[in-house]
Formats: C-alpha cells, structure tokens, sequence
C-alpha cells in the first residue's frame, strides 16, 4: 500500500485521483460520505477513506460504490487473509485507493499513446 501513495505524490496525478474519486462517490450515490480529499498528508487520506467506509457499511450505498470502483469479494477475502491484523473496513480503505489510483494511471497510459 505504502508504494501505491507514493504514486500519489505527483501533484498532477493526485488532482486527477480526486477527480476520478468525486466522480466514483457520485455515480454510486454516495456523495454524502465522500472522503475529505483537500489534505495532502497520505495518511491523512488513508483516514479519510476508511472513515468513509465506516459510515456507508449499513445498506447498500457500500455495495453500489465497491461495484461502481471495481473491488471484487475476492480481493476483500484476499485483503483480510493478507493483513488478518486489520478490520475489514481497513482493508477496503486500501483497496478503495489503490483501485482508483489504478484507473487513473491507465487514464494516463492510455491518454499518452
């Protein structure tokens, strides 16, 4: 996880991960818990994300965004086995991030050629 955050690091990058962030929360209905993306402190947003999964894990605004950003059962079951330490709530925070950055460094990759 902590070599993903580096890659948030550029400036440029981390605008269009909060862009691609807002536009995840809105489709999948779940504006109203978007994380705070105005810190720069990775940590910070780590925080911010798991933050967010605690208040949409009752009903099914949590569904509809893990749909909408691409996380699958099988990455959640395989998060917990590889950090049994966390609470899933943790696990997802990471997968939420690390999934996003994803698709905006394909963005970037496609965009480019």
């Amino acid at each position: 996880m902590a070599e993903d955050l580096v890659l948030l690091q550029i400036q440029e990058r981390f605008e269009k991960f909060k862009q691609q962030t807002y536009k995840d929360f809105e489709l999948a209905g779940a504006l109203a818990h978007l994380p705070n993306l105005d810190t720069t402190n990775l940590p910070e947003l780590y925080n911010a994300f798991y933050q967010s999964v605690l208040q949409l894990e009752n009903g099914h605004a949590l569904k509809n965004l893990l749909y909408r950003i691409d996380i699958t059962e099988l990455q959640m079951k395989q998060g917990t086995e590889q950090h049994p330490e966390l609470p899933l709530q943790q696990v997802i925070a990471q997968l939420m991030i690390k999934r996003i950055l994803q698709k905006v460094i394909l963005k970037e990759l496609y965009s480019k050629g």
